[in-house]
């Protein structure tokens, strides 16, 4: 559950640095959720809220996409191709990619015909940028993620986090 905390504390910590008024939200509560694509159930652990204005821009979506993954890189030390390669982290981000996916598709950066290749490669900045967004706060991702894990199975605003975590 932890290593779940740190990952959505990364998407939501991206979300702040790039506009306070994106970060909405976290929750770290196992729920069951259809997956859009498939129509599959499939468990959740954690979710943060963010909002995505209208006009944005499609490298800022993928890094807020790519946060989650790019905290994980941080905090534990672990490459991008690394955790790639894990079918299990693959399958844990499998939301966060498909998000990423569509977003580069509806700003026409990406088509429904491109390769897996060329998405990873797009990806791949997104969580560059978010590394670099997230480098140096790993103090603030960690106390997101240890107030996430004290206060499971609710929404925590981000306001809250911001007192309570002296962020």
């Amino acid at each position: 559950m932890r290593r779940e905390c740190i990952h959505e504390a990364g998407h939501l910590w991206v979300a702040y640095q790039y506009r306070p008024s994106r970060a909405i939200s976290i929750c770290i509560s196992r729920r069951t959720k259809i997956d859009v694509q498939t129509g599959k159930q499939y468990v959740s652990l954690g979710e943060a809220v963010t909002f995505d204005f209208a006009d944005s821009n499609p490298k800022v979506l993928v890094a807020i996409r790519a946060g989650g993954l790019a905290a994980e890189s941080l905090i534990y030390n672990e490459p991008f191709e690394n955790l790639m390669s894990n079918p299990a982290v693959r399958r844990a981000v499998k939301g966060d990619t498909d998000n990423a996916r569509q977003d580069l598709e509806n700003a026409r950066l990406l088509f429904p015909s491109s390769s897996d290749e060329e998405f990873v490669w797009l990806f791949r900045m997104g969580f560059d940028d978010a590394v670099c967004m997230l480098r140096g706060s790993q103090d603030k991702l960690l106390r997101i993620a240890n107030y996430c894990l004290a206060n499971q199975n609710r929404d925590i605003a981000m306001a809250e986090l911001v007192d309570k975590c002296d962020l």
